[in-house]
């Protein structure tokens, strides 16, 4: 019969070794359980963050102008900039307009795109009351006066060079829409479609 094995039958530097290998495994699993926590802790800061920017961060402060838990009116919040003329633009001053606020940059692709439905609006509705404001971020007056002119835009466009009221917006790329009604509500943040909104209001 086959002689059981047991540690009587292990000399010193048997044991010795045995105990180096799995102190070798040992140190291999605390290793990956380190980096495992490390990722889910990363994981979990970023995620936090998140949701208090959104929650309580210049997003909710910016767009957020009033609100009314009730029934989830959320107002737009006021600004003052400047247009191509240098002339102060103040959205309160616009009360009583439906305002499409139209965020955007000269290199954008889509924003070139969307020209022609904007004119489009603007011949369509302006008269009735709408008001676009084109509101360039964080480009020089010089470049922004000359796509003005190159593509004739008809409506105003204003500048944000320091790209303060896209971000209280929560701008975080462009073409961004922003639908505001009469009363200064916000009924449309970065629309897909604006035509049965449009037609609606007018």
């Amino acid at each position: 019969m086959r002689r059981m094995t047991t540690l009587s039958n292990f000399d010193s530097s048997d044991i010795e070794q045995t105990g180096s290998a799995f102190r070798r495994i040992q140190a291999v699993c605390v290793k990956e359980i380190l980096r495992k926590i490390m990722r889910y802790a990363v994981c979990y800061v970023l995620a936090s963050g998140l949701l208090l920017y959104c929650a309580s961060g210049s997003f909710a402060q910016g767009i957020f102008s009033g609100s009314n838990a009730k029934t989830d009116v959320v107002y737009a919040a006021n600004f003052i900039l400047k247009d191509l003329n240098s002339k102060d633009i103040k959205l309160s001053d616009y009360k009583g307009k439906v305002i499409l606020l139209y965020f955007m940059t000269t290199w954008c692709p889509n924003c070139l795109a969307s020209i022609p439905k904007l004119k489009a609006m603007h011949a369509r509705y302006f008269e009735k009351g709408l008001i676009i404001m084109n509101i360039n971020i964080q480009e020089t007056p010089k470049i922004v006066v000359a796509y003005s002119k190159k593509h004739s835009l008809p409506y105003s466009t204003l500048l944000d060079p320091e790209g303060t009221i896209s971000k209280s917006y929560g701008v975080l790329g462009v073409p961004v829409m922003v639908l505001i009604d009469r009363d200064g509500r916000i009924i449309c943040w970065n629309c897909r479609s604006l035509d049965n909104l449009l037609e609606s209001k007018f």
